[in-house]
């Protein structure tokens, strides 16, 4: 995944997250991952550093993890992602 598509990936997160009402906290803890990794998730990068120049790429457990809490599927976020 390269960088825009991790960040539009990270943006439909967030849209969705909102759109249910939750916090990164709330989000992250029953998806059974840290907030700091959500939010790295959500901003498209591997890592919380400033300089940090990888994007995200969680592993498809953890999408389908944070895609069941939001009530939707990995395929739907995906394609709404454009992939």
């Amino acid at each position: 995944m390269d960088q825009k598509g991790a960040k539009r990936l990270g943006s439909v997160i967030r849209m969705l997250r909102e759109d249910c009402g939750l916090t990164q906290a709330i989000l992250a803890a029953r998806a059974g991952i840290s907030t700091n990794q959500l939010q790295n998730i959500e901003a498209g990068k591997s890592s919380g550093l400033k300089d940090a120049a990888d994007p995200s790429n969680p592993r498809m457990s953890t999408l389908i993890e944070i895609c069941e809490v939001l009530g939707t599927s990995a395929s739907e976020v995906l394609a709404r992602a454009g992939y």
